[in-house]
């Protein structure tokens, strides 16, 4: 099974923004350079989920859609898995599945504390 994975944000119209996400998206990449990767934004900025959705189609069977996003609000239970069964739809013989967003992952904490401490 050809798999790939989808890191999904929300986007920006600013430009330094998508180019900060695409770096990180970029750095996974490096992290598992067996893996297809690839990015889409949710709404202002290009590719659509759709467009990666289409796009990872042609080549693979199954896509894993992960949210960049820090919890579970209306973007992600509501308008990503919509995207996602239209999707369905026109692909029936696809398979995709939706990630949990980041949330509160103990990770996250230790993020803080770096940070604050960047501010001491």
């Amino acid at each position: 099974m050809n798999r790939a994975i989808l890191i999904v944000a929300h986007g920006s119209r600013e430009k330094p923004a998508q180019q900060e996400f695409k770096r990180l998206v970029g750095k996974y990449r490096q992290r598992h350079p067996g893996w297809k990767i690839a990015h889409a934004f949710l709404e202002m900025a290009e590719p659509s989920i759709p467009q990666a959705l289409e796009s990872l189609a042609v080549t693979s069977s199954e896509i894993l859609v992960l949210p960049l996003f820090l919890f579970t609000a209306k973007h992600v239970r509501q308008h990503i898995p919509e995207i996602l069964t239209a999707f369905r739809k026109k692909h029936p013989g696809a398979k995709v599945k939706l990630g949990k967003p980041l949330g509160a992952d103990p990770q996250l904490l230790d993020i803080l504390d770096k940070r604050l401490r960047h501010l001491s």
